[in-house]
């Protein structure tokens, strides 16, 4: 050991009187104090606009074009230039036929090199540690801890380029051809991960040897043992490539001998790496402060509730704009898609299953004009070079699955014991499920999903129409992601017709009916309400006849007239009403939206409630008017060129309540029922209003988890990020002329001083 520290010693000495090592660390410094000094006085800048960004110890070190990622994309450029003289110096000048002579050990020369060209990438690497510890006075509660989480990724990258820079030098006795040896190799195993994808056992093979994306947990704050034994079994093997090379110069043996030694090594080693990266036997560090890179709590007790593994079928249709999300060759990116899942369920069983049928997709044969299905799939298979045979056909596939109610689009089955649930894509930005709705397709296969009752027969609100007044957004469209059977719920049309099963249905809703219900629906509906079922009723102003026959059997009423608000910008019937707070954590509990400055809700056209006397239930006042300038006018139709005047006195001004939760004990169960003098704030409309900003989206999501106790959906709300930037305009400019000046420019003058007088010696 005493020999590889002496060896390391000189070979660093000998690093640090080349300039070049100076050369790479100053410009290391002016690139990362750069590009952090960018990043922190745009988030100054922000702040100082009152946009108050939170997050701040992300946005700089791993956020889109931050300093970590970008650090990521320089540094394979600095190693070659510090590695390329280790051996191949001692090669060209003849001093390595003395080190064969000595009774020094090859493993010795070699380890004592490397341990040389670690301690310098320790300088290098402290340069972004001295940034994160400036962070912690830049920075209110900043989080150290994912900076460290980077740092030991980028540290462990740069060792591994290292040990292949050390073993490219060992090849030949050119500095500069070692140099761009190494550069090649570095960028073949960041490319090699993209190649013969298609290819089940090599695809496992060439994606493991890939080094592009293994840094990436790390910088995001998640530590992982796979990560970790990947670079130190890529270490291994360059130096252990490296002692080969050496050794069989010493030695006289023929080259199948060496051939086979060598493909011995290189075969032990990808073995130890295929083992370690099989998820059962990955161990995982959540450095973050919110612990963003692990399943919330309410995940967890989903996941380790299963007993048998669960098996994930993907359904991929070639003519579906997301078939590229499940071909051969992406099957190593879908599947990190369940990383965080693997790591609790390590024996997730993914099968993937190819067709072709008909898509509800214009753009396809708009570009196709002339070609049938399967014409325009053959021409698909033929572009992504991809056999045919192995599409199922439309009749094939049917007799499988009917996925004709899924539009045929992409689509993933979770099977588990006799149950199923299905995860879909969406058409949004993301495309692919969250944690929240993946967790949900999990817990379906534990729980009955909560059936969602939509009442039909008197022109009420559609859950299958895309108009304005109607409820498909919220309710049945498989392509967004927020819809109620996205995030766990069973939705279906009834009819009161026939009574209602105890089981039947756990939530009914009746939305705005413009037809009178007969004697025999309102019995059946009153057995309900007796038997302690949970429903939401919405109704219009204009339609008040309808709906206080069903709002008598719960002492409700809809007070006649509408509410009009006074408003710059919106019509005097677009209602902004209010959520009470302390009513909403008494009966809904907590919700992310609630800390809001201003929590809105948009209602056009509303009506206010009254309790009458002798109600059974326990009545809370959910969304109320705005007291200063809401108030209930008779009426349903007026002269909207008529300025709109207040007639109440300040003393007359008073809140309106325009939905109301009722509560009350039922065999030994609290029935929950919501009533609501609008029907239109879940309406497909006014869940995608982007003006005004309201919280109409938050609120149903979190109605219909009080409805269903809190089974769906999924709670996966994290705490929001507390480190805020608090930096001054003056801290800016010292460190701009601090760390990009004067300490560049004073290590300069040191080494150039230090240099000199040794040259003169």
């Amino acid at each position: 050991m005493k020999t590889t520290l002496r060896i390391a010693k000189i070979e660093l000495s000998q690093l640090f009187y080349s300039p070049v090592a100076w050369i790479v660390l100053i410009v290391l410094i002016v690139q990362s104090g750069w590009q952090y000094h960018s990043m922190l006085e745009r988030i100054y800048q922000a702040n100082e606009m009152g946009q108050g960004i939170p997050g701040v110890t992300s946005r700089i070190f791993t956020g889109f074009r931050s300093l970590f990622p970008q650090m990521q994309e320089y540094l394979y450029l600095y190693i070659p230039l510090l590695t390329m003289g280790l051996i191949s110096r001692e090669t060209n000048s003849g001093s390595i036929k003395l080190l064969y002579s000595s009774p020094i050990k090859v493993s010795e020369i070699i380890l004592g090199k490397y341990l040389a060209i670690m301690g310098y990438c320790l300088l290098l690497i402290s340069v972004l540690l001295g940034l994160g510890v400036l962070t912690l006075f830049t920075v209110k509660n900043a989080e150290f801890s994912l900076v460290l989480s980077g740092i030991i990724g980028l540290y462990m990258l740069i060792c591994a380029y290292a040990a292949i820079g050390l073993f490219m030098s060992s090849l030949t006795t050119y500095q500069v051809v070692a140099a761009i040896s190494t550069l090649v190799v570095l960028a073949a195993l960041n490319f090699i991960g993209g190649l013969w994808q298609d290819i089940a056992f090599v695809r496992d093979i060439t994606y493991f040897l890939s080094m592009s994306g293994r840094v990436e947990e790390s910088i995001n704050g998640l530590l992982s043992s796979g990560d970790i034994f990947y670079f130190i079994i890529v270490i291994i093997l360059f130096l252990g490539l490296t002692y080969l090379k050496l050794q069989f110069e010493r030695e006289t043996l023929s080259k199948a001998s060496k051939a086979i030694r060598y493909m011995g090594f290189i075969a032990t080693m990808l073995i130890i790496g295929y083992v370690s990266a099989l998820p059962q036997f990955i161990l995982y560090k959540d450095m973050t402060a919110n612990k963003d890179r692990t399943l919330t709590a309410a995940s967890q007790k989903i996941i380790t509730q299963f007993q048998e593994p669960v098996q994930v079928t993907t359904y991929v249709n070639l003519l579906d704009d997301n078939y590229h999300s499940g071909v051969p060759s992406g099957h190593n990116s879908d599947k990190k898609r369940f990383d965080m899942y693997l790591r609790y369920m390590p024996y997730l069983k993914m099968d993937y299953v190819y067709y072709w049928d008909h898509v509800a997709n214009d753009r396809i044969y708009k570009e196709n004009p002339g070609l049938n299905d399967e014409q325009i799939a053959r021409k698909m298979a033929k572009i992504n070079k991809l056999p045919f045979d192995m599409f199922l056909t439309p009749k094939q596939i049917r007799e499988k699955i009917d996925l004709s109610t899924e539009r045929n689009r992409f689509l993933r089955v979770l099977t588990y014991k006799d149950k199923s649930a299905y995860l879909r894509v969406y058409d949004d930005l993301f495309k692919h499920p969250n944690e929240k709705e993946t967790s949900a397709a999990f817990k379906r296969l534990l729980v009955d999903a909560p059936v969602v009752g939509f009442v039909g027969g008197h022109n009420e609100r559609s859950i299958e129409r895309s108009g304005d007044r109607d409820y498909q957004v919220a309710t049945t469209e498989i392509a967004f992601r927020y819809a109620l059977v996205n995030q766990g719920f069973d939705v279906r049309s009834i009819e009161l017709k026939q009574p209602l099963g105890p089981k039947s249905v756990d939530i009914l809703v009746i939305a705005d009916p413009m037809v009178s219900f007969s004697t025999s629906e309102l019995q059946h509906l009153q057995q309900f309400i007796e038997h302690g079922g949970n429903m939401m009723i919405l109704g219009e102003p204009e339609n008040r006849n309808y709906i206080n026959p069903i709002l008598g059997l719960l002492n409700i009423e809809m007070d006649n007239g509408m509410l009009v608000q006074q408003s710059k910008n919106y019509d005097r019937d677009f209602i902004l009403a209010n959520v009470s707070k302390s009513n909403w954590l008494g009966t809904i509990g907590e919700s992310n939206f609630l800390g809001k400055d201003s929590i809105l809700v948009s209602m056009p056209s509303a009506a206010s409630l009254t309790v009458l006397p002798n109600s059974p239930f326990e009545v809370k006042p959910l969304l109320v008017t705005q007291a200063a300038n809401t108030w209930l006018q008779g009426g349903f139709k007026f002269d909207r060129t008529q300025v709109l005047v207040d007639p109440r006195s300040n003393v007359e001004k008073k809140s309106f309540p325009i939905a109301m939760t009722l509560t009350r004990e039922v065999k030994h169960k609290q029935q929950r029922i919501l009533v609501v003098g609008d029907a239109d704030f879940i309406n497909n409309a006014e869940l995608i209003r982007q003006s005004p900003r309201t919280s109409n989206f938050s609120v149903m999501t979190d109605l219909f988890r009080w409805f269903s106790n809190d089974q769906f959906p999924i709670n996966t709300n994290r705490p929001e990020p507390t480190d805020v930037v608090k930096v001054t305009a003056n801290q800016l400019n010292y460190i701009r002329w601090g760390w990009l000046v004067l300490l560049p420019i004073g290590i300069a003058g040191a080494v150039t001083t230090f240099l000199i007088r040794r040259k003169r010696r």
